[in-house]
């Protein structure tokens, strides 16, 4: 139907992804979501289903790094609806290390999936987005939000291939938003901090000591994605810690990097 909203989900077998299925699902949204492991996708859409029987989930089998899977589940979007009112690029990962510390493969996997995925998905998606743009009277006709982070602004120590695929992300959706104003389909960004997910168990290498403990679930970091579709924001900092270093940063980044440079001293 024309007028049933629309959502692709990547990065959904578990943590922020499988919260944001639960909430789009909640407010009445179809949901194709989509990550590697078949068997999560299956659990989730079975412990939904019977919640939420008015909404058609889809669990859908998708690897961001490959264009062929990548075009067949966005082409399962336009057999299944013609149209797609968002698009939320959730799918990453995070790797532990110095620069110097960190494999030059390592690094291009990092971006591979975290900003090549996102890429993908999205130049795949536009199609879509515009048909659904097309059919709706809303000021933004259709909805793209990138989950990035508070370090796709401040890169911290020992983060620093996720931190320069989130300040790519961040760079990316700030060029995208311009260009895509004029078509009314909004570009958002949500930036949350540490937050209580499998993030950090799946991350690449060790985690180093005082790292910042999640503070926040992904439950309310989906709710804010939610948010953004329905308001578009340019970027949305979910934790006080983040704003307070973003505006330090802003206002005197070479006192941020002796804040970083303290942190890690007491590290060692």
């Amino acid at each position: 139907m024309a007028n049933q909203r629309v959502a692709f989900i990547t990065g959904a077998s578990s943590g922020i992804g499988a919260a944001a299925v639960t909430v789009f699902a909640t407010a009445g949204w179809d949901v194709v979501f989509s990550a590697r492991r078949k068997s999560r996708l299956d659990e989730l859409k079975e412990k939904l289903q019977t919640k939420f029987p008015s909404v058609a989930l889809h669990p859908i089998v998708c690897d961001v790094n490959s264009d062929a899977s990548v075009d067949s589940a966005i082409a399962f979007v336009k057999e299944k609806y013609g149209k797609l009112d968002a698009l939320i690029n959730n799918a990453g990962y995070g790797i532990y290390g110095s620069v110097e510390g960190t494999s030059l493969e390592s690094v291009k996997g990092n971006f591979e999936t975290n900003v090549f995925g996102m890429l993908r998905c999205t130049k795949a998606a536009l199609p879509l987005l515009r048909v659904a743009r097309q059919q709706s009277s809303r000021k933004w006709g259709a909805s793209i939000v990138n989950v990035s982070s508070f370090v796709g602004r401040r890169a911290i120590p020992n983060l620093s291939s996720y931190c320069a695929t989130k300040f790519a992300m961040e760079a990316f959706s700030e060029s995208l938003r311009v260009e895509l104003w004029d078509e009314r389909i909004a570009v958002s960004v949500v930036n949350p901090g540490a937050t209580s997910t499998e993030f950090f168990d799946a991350a690449e290498g060790t985690r180093p000591e005082g790292f910042s403990k999640p503070r926040m679930t992904a439950e309310t970091v989906a709710q804010y994605i939610l948010k953004a579709t329905r308001k578009p924001v340019r970027n949305i900092y979910l934790t006080t810690e983040g704003k307070m270093g973003l505006f330090l940063q802003w206002l005197a980044p070479t006192a941020m990097d002796q804040v970083m440079l303290r942190q890690v001293w007491r590290k060692k």
